[in-house]
């Protein structure tokens, strides 16, 4: 068992090496410099070697320093997961679970079954935020996060991947267009047409563009707004025609009654889909609570996906 006193140190060591100075560590930390200092000094003499090399402008890392940031960390994300199942044992009746989502999962799928879970699971806590792929690697892989949803690929060593749902996108276009009688849409008739676009960065690079480039389709993008809600609005308006994601259109069915008289989603050819997954530190155990989430979760999707 590691003692609390040796907990502490960690914690002040870690304050100090994210902020890289003794003064605004201590202001943080709500203790005075002088102890502090005394307490860095107890830690190297404990480690047997210097931690800081002090600068004109500070403190940097010495190699040892950075050896201890790399394990403290993990040290110190270990500590706080046992307490958490510790509680998740009954000993303190309630769990916690801290998870990051990628946007869309958040907006579209997350609000059909999260206050289902909490009714039925009044005694988990739980803290969600939400993240671009390398914003959730980085919270996972650095403990910040005990899980975390993304989309494919994404292959690395230190996480374990489930595969959760694969989130289907189809051609929101106005009740009244051209397009509205039909089964599907060949994505090559968006050639020349206007298309309101999410967004223009790496994932219209990897995940779009190519397509429209085998296809050798160049639409006119006459908007990119980062957010689904408000090109639907503009698609209402009848200012283009946009790739949303079906999960999306769900869920305005659900909100609003009229919808399915003023904006249509038609199926595309080629489809076009990205699965998303759930990931996990290979070498971190899933908390109780974070297992009833996931099964929860798993249940709503399949279930979803058969009806």
């Amino acid at each position: 068992m590691v003692k609390h006193m040796q907990i502490q140190l960690l914690q002040y060591f870690q304050c100090i090496a994210r902020l890289g100075n003794f003064t605004k560590a201590a202001q943080e930390l709500h203790i005075a410099q002088p102890a502090l200092s005394k307490q860095m000094a107890r830690l190297e003499s404990e480690i047997g070697a210097e931690l800081f090399v002090r600068t004109g402008r500070g403190i940097k890392l010495t190699e040892a320093g950075s050896m201890l940031l790399f394990h403290c960390e993990r040290i110190l994300a270990d500590w706080e997961m046992a307490s958490r199942s510790i509680k998740d044992l009954g000993l303190s009746g309630r769990g916690y679970v801290r998870l990051a989502m990628y946007p869309t999962f958040v907006w579209y799928l997350l609000p059909q079954f999260l206050p289902g879970f909490v009714r039925s699971n009044d005694s988990i806590d739980l803290e969600i935020e939400q993240g671009l792929n390398e914003t959730v690697l980085d919270w996972v892989i650095g403990h910040h996060m005990e899980a975390g949803i993304v989309t494919a690929p994404v292959s690395h060593p230190q996480l374990r991947e489930l595969p959760l749902h694969v989130e289907e996108f189809g051609l929101l276009i106005p009740a009244g267009h051209p397009w509205s009688g039909r089964d599907c849409v060949p994505l090559v008739e968006l050639h020349q047409q206007p298309l309101i676009l999410s967004t223009m960065n790496r994932w219209y690079e990897s995940f779009i563009l190519p397509i429209f480039t085998q296809l050798a389709i160049q639409p006119q993008v006459r908007l990119v707004v980062h957010q689904y809600d408000v090109i639907k609005e503009l698609v209402r308006a009848n200012l283009g025609v946009a790739l949303v994601p079906v999960n999306a259109y769900r869920m305005w069915q659900k909100n609003e009654a009229s919808i399915g008289s003023e904006l249509l989603i038609v199926p595309i050819d080629p489809p076009l889909q990205r699965q998303l997954l759930w990931i996990e530190r290979q070498d971190r155990a899933r908390s109780g609570a974070c297992q009833q989430f996931l099964d929860y979760m798993l249940a709503y999707i399949s279930a979803m996906e058969q009806g």
